[in-house]
């Protein structure tokens, strides 16, 4: 089974493979994909990530061997009882510039990966679930000047990702209520 690649391993081949999506949003696309549809197909995210899918060409072809870890990590981590989802983000040693754009880079790839996922702009939803896509709306539009980070700017940081990842796993639970962990693929 392939592992799930670190943020900078997958980060630097899909700039290499030229995606169309980043690392983040990437995953941020997976993730919203699965919890408006349940289960999605290898392809059919691949294609999102890249314009052309290419399976001649090295660059593309290095850059989905990691998206595969990264699409059988990520399901097994939605469907885990234990809440142990993270987002696939730049680590702590990384400014807080930095990661807040990549978070806002996944919160843009999420709500587009529900719409891609099936998601209806005019579907009923579940009152909290509205309002933390809502949420992440906003979030994808948020950003952080690099400068002067301090204690505060880190805390509410921390709080916006654990608002976030606590807010995939309800929303995944809401749309998805019977979940079976899905095979991952070899």
């Amino acid at each position: 089974m392939v592992s799930k690649p670190d943020y900078n391993s997958l980060t630097d081949a899909l700039a290499k493979a030229e995606a169309e999506l980043v690392a983040s949003e990437s995953h941020g696309s997976l993730c919203g994909m699965l919890c408006a549809a349940g289960k999605i197909e290898l392809q059919d995210w691949l294609n999102q990530v890249f314009e052309e899918f290419d399976v001649n060409n090295m660059l593309v072809k290095e850059a989905s061997q990691l998206l595969v870890g990264l699409y059988n990590d990520t399901q097994t981590q939605l469907n885990d009882s234990d809440a142990d989802f993270h987002l696939l983000l730049p680590d702590e040693n990384e400014s807080l510039a930095q990661r807040a754009e990549a978070l806002a880079f996944w919160c843009q790839g999420y709500t587009y990966g529900l719409a891609a996922g099936g998601l209806k702009k005019d579907q009923k939803l579940p009152q909290d679930t509205a309002e933390l896509i809502k949420d992440m709306v906003e979030i994808a539009r948020a950003g952080h000047s690099p400068g002067d980070d301090n204690d505060a700017d880190e805390d509410a940081y921390m709080h916006i990702y654990e608002y976030v990842r606590m807010g995939v796993l309800l929303i995944n639970e809401e749309l998805q209520p019977s979940h079976v962990p899905p095979q991952t693929l070899q």
